[in-house]
């Protein structure tokens, strides 16, 4: 077998590997083909190695390795840089956007976080049907919760009124809001 034709094979593989996993995750995820070897299985390694910064350092691997043998490079010299670059590529991808990426923390909160915040009502908030809210979170982006009124209010609670969360049921992830006027009213 020819050098070119396993650079070649190398570039294909490496992009269809996470083509493959992004097909397989949309039809059910019938297979799971992330495969970490950082940090959640105990090793923590100085960079992430996982199924697409290998997928990655072996399309560089190939693309490398087939760039120097336009040049006419000796075989053995065309895998080593090949191998160097996919090791370097390899560590770049793991170490620049991988990893940044695992240590990302969402700034959405937790239903729990919500008690006391104000919303907007977005359908209807009645005793016999689960209406809807929007409360804006940590970076202002509008996150929808499910609401039912607090026991103490009668009516219903209409579109686009102000409401505040009084408490919120954790099992069925709603909250139980009344309107601000009313919890003026109560406080005073």
């Amino acid at each position: 077998m020819n050098l070119g034709l396993v650079y070649i094979l190398c570039i294909v593989a490496g992009l269809a590997i996470p083509v493959f996993d992004v097909i397989v995750g949309a039809v059910g995820g019938a297979l799971d083909l992330d495969v970490d070897f950082d940090g959640d299985v105990g090793f923590d390694g100085p960079v992430s190695v996982n199924l697409m910064s290998i997928s990655f350092s072996v399309v560089v691997f190939g693309a490398v390795g087939r760039l120097c043998l336009l040049f006419h490079l000796p075989g053995l010299v065309t895998a080593l840089i090949g191998l160097a670059a996919g090791i370097a590529g390899g560590w770049a991808i793991g170490k620049y956007i991988i990893a940044p990426l695992k240590r990302n923390r969402s700034y959405a909160q937790g239903i729990m976080a919500q008690r006391w915040k104000e919303g907007t009502v977005k359908l209807e908030v009645r005793k016999d049907f689960v209406g809807t809210i929007t409360v804006l979170s940590a970076v202002g982006s509008k996150v929808t919760y499910s609401a039912k009124p607090a026991p103490w209010v009668e009516e219903n609670i209409p579109v686009g009124e102000e409401v505040l969360i009084v408490d919120v049921d954790e099992e069925k992830k709603i909250c139980i809001v009344c309107p601000i006027g009313k919890a003026k009213e109560m406080k005073a």
